[in-house]
């Protein structure tokens, strides 16, 4: 398969290679083994792997993403059964990405994950179907493509490798010489602090970084510094566009408002607080259900030969309430019948009968509504509790929503960037390279 050069004017290349998979009858001959010919010729067979490299004009930041082919990873780990050892799914900044150097620091958690899952669904977990919700994102996932609040969202492992290799080098080559020395003088400051902080102790230090973080000092140093040219380069050339207006916000308001002006209240700390939760993960206002508003109802059913018709009539002319009546006449839930959220069509677009509808719109909450006259039956019908929309002017929800608009602004500029480094196309080979990536994880950790 031919790869598109990502961001680069060079020619494209593409390597194939024919790789024998290692069986038993491998090391029958030199050490005198009896190898079952089911073991030797059904069940371990030669693999052809088509290897595409795409090139990029890409710094030193993988270096480490190059594999270090240690024994241990050529060693079968399911005798007589054909495994992909490795395979090369691409290139970046002219070196070779493998297979391993994506998988292996995730092999435990793939292992854990692919036990529990079929082969199908194990798949979608690392590569997930663009209608997937933000929120089911698995922390695996190698590439994923969604619609968040209007914007359309790249991101995965496998994306984010490429995607950040690529910002570090624009980040780089704007770079004065003044700057590398200030950047090299804040690594070498922050080391000295982290030291400090050990009572000076070199080897102290290293201990606890690499038992924290799971990484040498060295490569704990080397991202610290990556994420200071990002976010430089995010400081100029993306937050610059993010401006979120007063009317961003009003639009956002008015997916729950129903069109009506909502004065700010004593919120319930619940309420708030699970708006808060939903904007945080992503969900739009109009989407979050304690932000909408919603109504109540009570319903109290009886046949029409039931003897307790004369005591709700006789309870109501008295002026009881509507629990009150339903609690006497024994309804389960003191009548307490659903809840519905309102959308922009208010009472008139809940989803009940036409006839109860009718009843409803106009009516007023603790309102006793005249009986219903259904064909076997008495309905007696009332509006026990209604929920504002959240009101625009709660400032906690106002501050929150600012931001997450912010955070979508700033995805859609950043993609916009990405997209005029890469060129047309190339963001669908890093998906290739991704799916490459999850082919060979669903052969291998799938038993």
């Amino acid at each position: 398969m031919l790869l598109l050069a990502i961001g680069c004017s060079s020619i494209s290349t593409v390597h194939e290679r024919d790789s024998e998979i290692v069986s038993p009858s491998d090391f029958a001959s030199g050490l005198g083994l009896d190898i079952p010919d089911s073991l030797s010729k059904g069940q371990a067979g030669k693999s052809i792997e088509t290897e595409s490299n795409v090139l990029s004009p890409m710094t030193n930041y993988l270096d480490d993403m190059v594999l270090d082919h240690k024994e241990s990873l050529f060693e079968p780990t399911r005798v007589g059964i054909p495994i992909t050892v490795e395979a090369l799914v691409g290139q970046v900044n002219g070196r070779p990405i493998y297979a391993n150097a994506v998988l292996e620091p995730l092999s435990d958690q793939l292992n854990a994950a692919a036990s529990k899952m079929t082969r199908s669904t194990f798949y979608n977990s690392l590569i997930p179907p663009k209608s997937t919700p933000l929120k089911n994102i698995s922390s695996l996932v190698l590439y994923f493509e969604i619609e968040n609040m209007g914007t359309y969202l790249q991101g995965g492992r496998m994306y984010d490798l490429v995607k950040n290799d690529l910002l570090l080098s624009e980040a780089r080559s704007g770079m004065t010489k003044e700057e590398e020395y200030g950047l090299f003088a804040i690594i070498g400051q922050m080391r000295e602090d982290l030291a400090s902080a050990e009572g000076g102790s070199q080897s102290q230090m290293r201990q606890n970084i690499e038992q924290q973080s799971g990484v040498s000092v060295e490569k704990f140093l080397e991202f610290q510094r990556d994420q200071i040219l990002i976010e430089a380069l995010d400081r100029q050339e993306i937050w610059p566009k993010v401006n979120v207006t007063w009317r961003d916000i009003q639009r956002e308001f008015e997916q729950v408002s129903l069109g009506e002006i909502i004065q700010a209240g004593d919120e319930d700390e619940t309420r708030i607080d699970a708006i808060l939760l939903g904007l945080q993960k992503g969900i739009p206002l109009g989407r979050i259900d304690a932000a909408q508003g919603s109504i109540t109802l009570g319903m109290i059913r009886l046949q029409r030969d039931d003897p307790r018709i004369e005591e709700v009539i006789r309870n109501f002319e008295l002026g009881l309430t509507f629990k009150e009546v339903a609690g006497l006449v024994d309804i389960p839930n003191s009548g307490e019948w659903e809840t519905f959220q309102l959308g922009l069509g208010g009472v008139e677009d809940i989803d009940v009968s036409d006839v109860i509808k009718s009843k409803l719109v106009g009516a007023t909450v603790g309102e006793s509504l005249s009986p219903i006259e259904l064909s076997s039956s008495l309905v007696w019908m009332s509006i026990l509790h209604q929920q504002k929309p959240i009101s625009l002017y709660n400032r906690r929800i106002q501050i929150a929503l600012r931001n997450a608009l912010k955070r979508v602004q700033f995805s859609r500029e950043k993609n916009r960037f990405i997209k005029s480094l890469w060129g047309e196309g190339s963001i669908h080979e890093v998906k290739a390279m991704a799916e490459r990536v999850a082919n060979i994880a669903v052969r291998r950790y799938q038993r």
